[in-house]
C-alpha cells in the first residue's frame, strides 16, 4: 500500500512539475529595453518592428519591449539598467551607446554574438559598425544607427569672397586637409573684418566648433568631433587594447594634430571661440561649422533662409587612406547570463531582426537614423526639394560608406572621453593657446590622469 501511495505521489508530483514547466514555457518571453521614449519616433519604430516579429514568428517565444525615457546623455535609462543588473533582473536584450559596450563586456554583463549569428550577417554592417561592436576580437553589439560629422558653410557669405579665396574651397565630393581648412578660415576672417557686405553683418568668428558645450556637460563633443584629426594623422589617443594612453595621446603625431587644431583658438587671431553664441552658424555669426548630422533637420525646419553648403570632414594628413571620420551611435546587446541555449539563439535572432537590412531602411524613413548596413545606405534620400539638405546627406552618405571610424574601444571610455575633452580640447579653447609646448603639456597630463584610472582594467 505504501509503495502504491509513493508511486501515486510521485506521479502527481511529476504532473505538477510538468504542468509548472509547461506554464513557465508558455509564459516565457524575450524582454527588450531601449533608451528611447515610448512617444518618440525612435520608440515607436522599435515597437512596430517587434510587433512585426511577433506576428511573423507566432510559434516562437514572443518579444516584449519597454522604451524607457532617458535623461540628458542617457543617465535615466542607464540608472535603471544598472539597477536591474545589480538586482539580477536584466532584460534579455537592451541598448547601449557604442563606446560603452567595452565596459559592460569587461564586467561580464553582455554576451558575445558570433556563435549564434546567421552566416554572413555581421559582414553586412559597415566597417565602422563592426569596429564599434567588437571587443577583444569578439562581436558583442549590433548597432541600429550610425552618425556623422561634416563641414558646413554659409553660401551667402562665401559667394561674396574674392575669387582666389573661393577657389580654395573644395567641391562636396573632394577630400581636403585640416591645413587647407584653417587657411580658408583665416582668409575668410580677414575679409570679414574689412567688408561692408550685408552677408557678414552679424559675423563674429570664422567657424562654429561646438567646443563650448563641453563646459556645460557635453563631454563627448571633444572626442567625437576631434579625435578624428589624430586618427587621420596616423595616431590614436589610446592603445588598441583600450587600457593605456601613454605613447599614444602624448606622441609626436598626436601633439602635431592637436596643435594644428589649436590654431583655431590662437589668441593673436582667433578663428573660433569657446563662448560662441547659441546657433552661431545658423544665425550668420560664423561662416563655417563643424556640423553633426542632426544639424540639418534643424537648419531646414527652423532656418529656412539659411543656405548651407556641405564639405567632407578634413583629414590631417593628405596621404592618409584609412578610416577616420566621426561615427557611432546606440546598439543592441544581449544579457550574458541567459542559461538556455535555445533562448540565446532566439535572442540573437531577434537582435538580427532589429538590425537587419530591412530594419535599417525602416529606421531611416521613420526617424532619420543613418543606416548601419551596407545594403541599406542607398535608402538615404538625396533627392528632396531642398538642394542644401540633399548635398549634406550626399556627403554623409559617402562618409558612412567609406571613411567612418568607431570611437576608441576601452572599458574606461567614459573617463577617457571626458578627460580628453575637458583637459585638452576645452582648455585649448578657453586659454586661447596654440603653443606646441602647451598642447604637449595638456596631452601629457591628460594621459597620466587617464592611465591612472585605467590601471583597474589591467589583468
Amino acid at each position: 500500500m505504501l509503495k502504491k501511495l509513493s508511486i501515486a505521489l510521485l506521479a502527481l508530483l511529476t504532473l505538477t512539475i510538468t504542468g509548472c514547466g509547461a506554464k513557465e514555457k508558455k509564459d516565457e518571453k524575450i524582454v527588450v529595453w531601449s533608451q528611447a521614449s515610448a512617444e518618440s519616433p525612435e520608440g515607436k519604430m522599435f515597437e512596430d518592428r517587434i510587433k512585426k516579429y511577433n506576428e511573423t514568428h507566432s510559434e516562437k517565444m514572443q518579444v516584449e519591449i519597454s522604451n524607457i525615457t532617458r535623461a540628458g546623455a542617457g543617465s535615466g535609462y542607464i540608472d535603471r539598467l544598472n539597477a536591474s543588473i545589480a538586482a539580477n533582473t536584466m532584460p534579455d536584450i537592451f541598448t547601449l551607446d557604442g563606446p560603452d559596450v567595452s565596459a559592460y563586456v569587461d564586467s561580464g554583463v553582455i554576451g558575445p554574438l558570433d556563435a549564434n549569428m546567421s552566416q554572413g550577417f555581421k559582414d553586412g554592417f559597415t566597417s565602422a559598425m563592426i569596429q564599434e561592436g567588437t571587443v577583444n576580437g569578439e562581436f558583442y553589439a549590433m548597432p541600429y544607427s550610425d552618425s556623422g560629422v561634416i563641414i558646413s558653410y554659409n553660401e551667402d557669405m562665401i559667394k561674396v569672397l574674392p575669387e582666389n579665396i573661393k577657389a580654395m574651397i573644395p567641391k562636396s565630393n573632394e577630400d581636403w586637409t585640416w591645413d587647407k581648412f584653417v587657411e580658408v578660415l583665416q582668409k575668410v576672417d580677414d575679409f570679414a573684418k574689412t567688408t561692408k557686405d550685408p552677408a557678414f553683418k552679424d559675423y563674429k568668428v570664422a567657424v562654429s566648433t561646438a567646443v563650448g558645450s563641453i563646459a556645460t556637460g557635453g563631454y563627448e563633443i571633444g572626442t567625437y568631433f576631434y579625435a578624428p584629426l589624430i586618427w587621420s594623422n596616423g595616431s590614436n589617443i589610446i592603445s588598441n587594447d583600450g587600457i593605456t594612453t601613454n605613447e599614444y595621446m602624448n606622441n609626436d603625431k598626436t601633439i602635431d594634430a592637436i596643435t594644428k587644431f589649436a590654431k583655431l583658438f590662437d589668441k593673436t587671431k582667433p578663428l573660433a571661440t569657446a563662448t560662441e553664441p547659441e546657433n552661431a552658424f545658423a544665425t550668420g555669426k560664423t561662416a563655417f561649422a563643424v556640423a553633426g548630422f542632426w544639424y540639418f533637420n534643424d537648419f531646414v525646419s527652423n532656418y529656412p533662409n539659411l543656405k548651407f553648403k556641405s564639405l567632407r570632414y578634413p583629414k590631417m594628413s593628405v596621404d592618409f587612406k584609412d578610416l577616420y571620420t566621426p561615427s557611432g551611435s546606440w546598439a543592441f546587446v544581449r544579457n550574458a547570463n541567459i542559461k538556455d541555449e535555445n533562448k540565446v539563439k532566439q535572442v540573437v535572432e531577434v537582435m538580427e531582426w532589429l538590425t537587419n537590412d530591412e530594419a535599417a531602411k525602416e529606421y531611416f524613413v521613420k526617424n532619420g537614423s543613418i543606416p548601419t548596413r551596407k545594403a541599406s545606405i542607398d535608402v538615404i534620400n538625396t533627392n528632396t526639394p531642398n538642394p542644401y539638405f540633399n548635398e549634406a546627406w550626399s556627403v554623409l552618405k559617402y562618409q558612412v560608406s567609406n571613411t567612418n571610424k568607431a570611437r576608441p574601444i576601452s572599458p574606461g571610455y567614459p573617463y577617457l572621453s571626458e578627460t580628453f575633452s575637458k583637459d585638452v580640447i576645452l582648455k585649448i579653447a578657453q586659454n586661447n593657446t596654440s603653443s606646441p609646448e602647451q598642447v604637449k603639456e595638456y596631452l601629457q597630463k591628460a594621459s597620466e590622469k587617464i592611465d591612472l584610472e585605467l590601471k583597474k582594467y589591467k589583468k
